[in-house]
């Protein structure tokens, strides 16, 4: 069976001259049934890169969002930026929904996702809002919080309702949803946790990282196979 390619941004660490990804997004997308295909930096190729995908997954990593993105000046409580990663991911993702291809968002990812459809983030979840726990210690695989899933939502579909423990690396989080996007998930303090697209026949975007604490709770799986699923139906 031909595996849908399922596209996959990469970080990169500029003092070693490296890109860099988790494994665990490699192994969720190949226990799916895809192909990882992993995206350098290159705006010029954008286009190119996407003719080749049926899936795009916008990993998530160790900074922020630039506030001038969503009409904000940058405050002390934000955190490092990476202007070339985040100009090609938005490329990537603005071309992605307009062609309706399966997207995924993947905590970073799932706050670019909201910008894109010209939502806002709180810059920090502490300094906006009085709340923490939302920036957990290693081991970061594993589940720290539980999220309220929607029903009547495609992440309903996905994963079911109810309360379900997810892992948490974050200090940024949505605050006013974009045009069109729906709120699918929050936390008990009210974080939202998840967002989606549903005019669109896939684009969700969750602020935890399913591929990492599936080894916890097996359900999370099913975020990778749905995308997986809707890439092949794509090609159909």
């Amino acid at each position: 069976m031909n595996r849908p390619r399922i596209g996959l941004t990469l970080d990169h660490d500029d003092a070693r001259r490296v890109y860099e990804l988790k494994r665990a997004y490699v192994d969720a997308v190949l226990a799916a049934g895809g192909l990882p295909v992993l995206l350098p930096h290159e705006r010029a190729a954008a286009g190119a890169y996407l003719a080749l995908l049926d899936a795009l997954v916008v990993t998530g990593g160790a900074f922020d969002v630039p506030p001038e993105l969503y009409g904000e000046a940058a405050r002390p409580v934000c955190g490092p930026t990476r202007p070339a990663r985040t100009a090609f991911e938005k490329d990537l993702l603005e071309a992605a929904l307009a062609e309706r291809l399966p997207v995924l968002g993947v905590c970073g990812g799932m706050q670019l996702m909201n910008v894109v459809r010209g939502g806002t983030l709180h810059q920090d979840l502490r300094a906006d809002l009085g709340i923490e726990g939302h920036e957990q210690p290693p081991p970061k695989d594993a589940p720290s919080h539980g999220v309220d899933v929607a029903a009547g939502t495609q992440l309903a579909a996905v994963l079911g309702t109810g309360r379900l423990p997810v892992n948490s690396t974050h200090h940024q989080a949505v605050r006013d949803p974009g045009a069109g996007v729906l709120v699918s998930a929050r936390a008990p303090d009210g974080v939202i946790e998840a967002i989606e697209i549903p005019d669109l026949p896939f684009a969700i975007g969750v602020q935890w990282h399913p591929e990492a604490v599936l080894a916890h709770e097996p359900r999370h799986a099913a975020i990778y196979r749905a995308l997986v699923d809707a890439a092949r139906d794509l090609r159909r």
